[in-house]
């Protein structure tokens, strides 16, 4: 780990060729990437999709969770195994899956749509709709994630809290607002912490459903650092992006183990 990180550095401050610094430019490549405004555009595009990505997955999963735990009984723990089922399919899956789904020719949402007088021509090739459609997709296959560490929450919640709401004459929404959330809280922000990573170095999904397009409107950092690794002769951009990624998820990785020793502090 320490050796590639030393590289990576390397290479960022040197021009380079098919992956070897052949000389040294300093911080020239970093002004350079900075000063791209394609640089600029992919940090707005990965910020969208990290963001639409991470409260989707969240909204859903605490809502599939709370109501699977108010049901109970055998129901809820099948209707787990089955909303767990896409947490378990690898990106390439899930992508080809929603190109199927989102198909201009016979995939379900075009025929519903249609159905419904709307004529959507194709989904994934509308500049303004396709990160949103890929944010759906990412949200699908990551919310059961959220589902199943916000059940191990609500499960160890005592259940005198909720009879002591209950004999003041509190509501449902009494019980969530005063006892479920305060004690699901912690476990939100660091499931939110581990999710913006995966969201962070996220690749092949988009690869899969729009390779970075229409007109560069899916292309996040992750998939930007890819696509210039492979097709350019000087990767020293790459590696500064690359670098920037690095950084965002070392902040990310040490607000999740401060988090974790407060959670645990608190037990």
């Amino acid at each position: 780990m320490i050796y590639p990180t030393i590289q990576l550095f390397r290479v960022s401050l040197s021009q380079t060729e098919f992956f070897d610094p052949v000389a040294f430019v300093g911080l020239e490549n970093f002004r350079y990437v900075l000063s791209d405004p394609d640089f600029w555009a992919e940090a707005r595009i990965t910020a969208e999709f990290v963001a639409g990505s991470l409260s989707l997955a969240l909204v859903f999963g605490v809502l599939t969770a709370v109501i699977l735990q108010s049901l109970g009984g055998k129901a809820a723990a099948i209707f787990r195994t089955i909303l767990l089922l896409p947490w378990t399919l690898s990106m390439t899956v899930v992508g080809c899956l929603w190109l199927w789904l989102l198909n201009p020719s016979y995939g379900p949402v075009r025929y519903l749509l249609s159905l419904a007088g709307y004529d959507t021509g194709l989904l994934l090739g509308d500049p303004d709709l396709a990160i949103w459609l890929i944010v759906g997709a990412s949200a699908w296959w990551s919310f059961p994630y959220a589902m199943v560490l916000v059940t191990a929450a609500l499960q160890s919640i005592p259940k005198e809290l909720y009879e002591a709401v209950e004999i003041d004459g509190g509501s449902a929404l009494a019980k969530f607002r005063f006892v479920t959330w305060p004690h699901i809280i912690p476990t939100l922000g660091s499931t939110a912490l581990v999710l913006c990573i995966m969201y962070v170095t996220l690749v092949s999904l988009i690869v899969v459903m729009t390779g970075g397009g229409p007109l560069g409107e899916t292309t996040t950092f992750s998939l930007a650092i890819y696509k210039e690794t492979l097709n350019s002769i000087d990767i020293a951009p790459a590696a500064v992006i690359s670098i920037i990624v690095l950084i965002a998820n070392l902040v990310l990785g040490i607000g999740y183990s401060v988090l974790s020793a407060r959670i645990k502090r608190s037990k």
